[in-house]
């Protein structure tokens, strides 16, 4: 893939307020915003068009953030309503720098995020019915894909890991990784991403008394993914299998899954030849 370039505007001159981010040589554009300026992201003239938003919510009881994915024909008179909402601390508005956008466009696109969100499961969206297609042109349709992929090019640079790209390809040259531990089998490998757990691959139906008392994370993160889908028990009913590929945030995290305990997964990940993840990675 090409070198991207993205450009950044502080509009209160500060790393976390009010601001924006361009793709160069596309129309998309990006406003990031903590709820605390709400009120100056509002007087944006850029917010008189239509557009897609992300309310977010970093943490959650789930162990993942909170998120809501929205459209609206006119921002600026649809935002205001989402101060009722108590759970986002930050929204991020996606608009076009000319006409690309109008309310067709601006729900195919939010349908289509929400259920690749829905898909990737990396959130806990508080979306509730899949948001009806209208009837788009092919060429349109193929318009709305292009700014589709900016949008989760964008906020994945912006720390919002939310969808997985389309555009992703796995880089090859990091190597096949696995776990063979105390009956379970898994296997994986770092990403950009993140670390990727590859459907199939097994993990431990009780944690150790440890996990229990000390690592909350592991346990509620577990839970989580057993109520979206991810784990499911095997036909003995005697550890959990993974139903889709996965990214987690660390090669640790997904060890820690996968074993039940607080576990170091640059030792626990190994190659074919069983050279840790550790061995690998260092610099000769």
């Amino acid at each position: 893939m090409l070198p991207k370039k993205i450009e950044f505007l502080l509009l209160e001159s500060t790393p976390f307020g009010l601001r924006y981010a361009d793709i160069k040589n596309k129309t998309i554009r990006a406003f990031i915003s903590p709820r605390a300026s709400f009120r100056e992201l509002l007087k944006r003239p850029e917010l008189n068009n239509s557009g897609v938003y992300v309310l977010f919510n970093r943490s959650s009881d789930s162990g993942l953030p909170q998120v809501y994915i929205g459209e609206a024909d006119v921002l600026s008179s649809r935002l205001p309503m989402h101060n009722k909402k108590d759970f986002w601390s930050e929204i991020i508005i996606f608009v076009a720098k000319d006409e690309t956008l109008d309310k067709a466009g601006v729900r195919y696109i939010e349908s289509i995020l929400v259920a690749r969100a829905k898909q990737d499961k990396l959130a806990d969206l508080e979306n509730g019915n899949l948001p009806a297609i209208k009837n788009l042109s092919e060429a349109n349709i193929a318009v709305m894909n292009e700014f589709i992929e900016d949008i989760v090019l964008l906020l994945s640079v912006l720390g919002y890991s939310i969808i997985r790209s389309k555009d992703h390809q796995e880089n090859k040259s990091y190597p096949m990784l696995f776990i063979n531990s105390i009956g379970q089998k898994a296997k994986g490998r770092e990403t950009d991403e993140g670390f990727i757990v590859y459907e199939g691959s097994t993990a431990r139906k009780e944690e150790v008394e440890s996990v229990a008392k000390w690592e909350k994370g592991i346990k509620i993160l577990k839970e989580t993914l057993i109520n979206k889908g991810v784990l499911s028990l095997s036909h003995k009913n005697d550890h959990y299998v993974f139903m889709q590929d996965y990214v987690f945030s660390s090669p640790s995290a997904s060890a820690g899954m996968i074993l039940g305990r607080s576990s170091n997964g640059r030792i626990e990940w190994r190659d074919r030849k069983g050279k840790t993840l550790k061995k690998i990675q260092e610099i000769e």
